[in-house]
């Protein structure tokens, strides 16, 4: 019998808890390790190396997006999906360019995620039906080809984006990424310069459209 390893990344312990009963209700599938935030689910895709991985996209920390991009860049070979109540093709357009091999809709019937885990393993796409033609679409216009915005920035300023836009001081971020905290000012300096913002409240925004956090 077939054995599928998975990780869980959301930061909603019911959904966890809900998603992981009706998967192992499948003989075959094992979920091996659970996440509440982005970095620690990049821990644990690093450590346990299981074949799937299925991540929510707005989570504290590390958003799934930044985690499916590093995971990529790590060269690690679990296959990502990304469950999200975001029926946003821009969302899904990110995840695809990000690493993601799947974007499901949590609204979506469990179904869907089965087939974008029976997909992943054979290294297919799968798109929530909802979304799909939207997203086509997207990735086919002329429009689809120009850089992501957040692609300005890099990895380190990627991530303090989001810590500041959740509300964190710069004190706790330094001491979150063992950076100075005049690293932590430079970067957020750069960021806003990046961007084009003006203001903390513009940055908030911008995290906010840009699927970084919840509004």
């Amino acid at each position: 019998m077939r054995h599928v390893t998975i990780v869980l990344a959301d930061d909603l312990r019911l959904v966890r808890q809900g998603v992981r009963s009706l998967l192992e209700a499948n003989p075959e599938f094992e979920v091996v390790g659970e996440a509440n935030d982005g970095l620690e689910a990049l821990q644990l895709i690093e450590s346990l190396q299981p074949d799937i991985a299925i991540l929510d996209v707005v989570m504290p920390n590390l958003n799934g997006m930044e985690t499916a991009k590093q995971v990529r860049q790590r060269g690690l070979k679990t296959h990502l999906i990304i469950l999200s109540m975001h029926a946003n093709p821009t969302y899904a357009v990110r995840a695809l360019h990000n690493g993601a091999l799947s974007y499901v809709l949590k609204e979506s019937d469990f179904s869907e995620v089965l087939q974008a885990i029976e997909n992943a393993l054979q290294g297919k796409r799968y798109l929530s039906p909802l979304i799909a033609d939207d997203v086509l679409e997207m990735l086919l216009r002329a429009d689809g080809e120009k850089k992501d915005s957040l692609e300005v920035l890099s990895a380190r300023e990627r991530e303090i984006l989001q810590l500041i836009a959740e509300g964190i001081t710069n004190t706790a971020i330094a001491e979150k990424l063992t950076i100075s905290v005049r690293t932590v000012e430079a970067h957020r300096a750069h960021i806003m310069s990046k961007l084009r913002l003006t203001s903390h409240t513009n940055l908030v925004k911008f995290a906010i459209k840009e699927g970084l956090i919840e509004s």
